[in-house]
């Protein structure tokens, strides 16, 4: 399959899914979120996919939503809070497309796996990071919230305020002994170590991976983990919609300097942190 933001290459049932924006880190704008829909739902529909590997080009898994606004985006200061819930809405369906996958999901994560990417991470059923790799959400310093409210279900409460009310990011190592990532491997040997795996499950009767795939979600979902999600999704409405004096100056340096000079102003304000 042709993709201009994703490649999809199939191999001894295998799916390998990489993200392909590397000179913007694979940020996620609409046509990547659009094509990997597109790459899911065929997946779903091939009998012969038995599981997937998902992972980055270049040096990042992906550095979450892509903040440089394209021609024609939307800009939650200036959207319809309905509009903006809409556009919200289909970054969590999109996600959950990957939590219902009926074949399990390696994230292979090679780099950088920030803010919304880092929820992407989370929501794949088996997640080996790279030991260069980095996570976490700091969209709360860029003044939006979080999509897809997974990371209290799988650090736990003290560390996800943690992460979530500060920005700050975390190494793989850390992000293993947290409960973020399964493993770390060296970076070299990370995609082997996800075939390795990904072999483990195509052995497997694949009627006992899918149920017990949903057995598991199931159990979060028991929990109130969709609950928690729709939720959110009014909540970080608002929060995205709303201004303050660090949101206006933000979006100001933005508009006049460019994305840039405005991600150094807010990285400025904590590097004495």
């Amino acid at each position: 399959m042709a993709f201009q933001c994703l490649t999809y290459e199939r191999k001894d049932r295998i799916c390998y899914l990489t993200l392909n924006r590397p000179e913007k880190l694979n940020a996620m704008n609409a046509q990547m979120m659009s094509e990997l829909r597109e790459a899911l739902e065929t997946i779903e529909a091939d009998p012969e996919i038995r599981v997937v590997i998902l992972t980055g080009a270049g040096r990042a898994f992906s550095a979450g939503f892509d903040l440089e606004r394209e021609s024609g985006g939307m800009e939650p200061e200036n959207t319809q809070p309905d509009d903006w819930r809409t556009h919200i809405k289909s970054h969590i369906d999109t996600f959950l497309m990957v939590w219902n996958l009926s074949k399990p999901v390696i994230a292979a994560v090679n780099g950088y796996a920030l803010a919304g990417a880092c929820e992407l991470v989370q929501v794949c059923d088996i997640k080996i990071a790279s030991d260069r790799a980095i996570l976490g959400e700091p969209e709360i310093r860029a003044g939006v919230g979080p999509p897809f409210l997974i990371t209290p279900f799988s650090v736990g409460l003290a560390k996800s305020k943690e992460l979530l009310l500060t920005g700050d990011t975390i190494n793989a190592h850390e992000a293993e002994r947290m409960g973020m990532v399964g493993s770390v491997v060296p970076h070299d040997e990370l995609m082997q170590a996800c075939e390795r795996t990904a072999r483990k499950i195509i052995n497997l009767s694949q009627v006992g991976v899918k149920m017990t795939k949903i057995a598991v979600n199931r159990a979060l979902e028991n929990m109130g983990f969709l609950t928690t999600l729709q939720h959110n999704l009014e909540l970080m409405t608002h929060f995205d919609a709303s201004s303050d004096p660090e949101q206006e100056e933000f979006n100001t340096i933005r508009r006049d300097h460019g994305l840039r000079a405005a991600l150094d102003w807010r990285d400025a304000r904590f590097k004495d942190l």
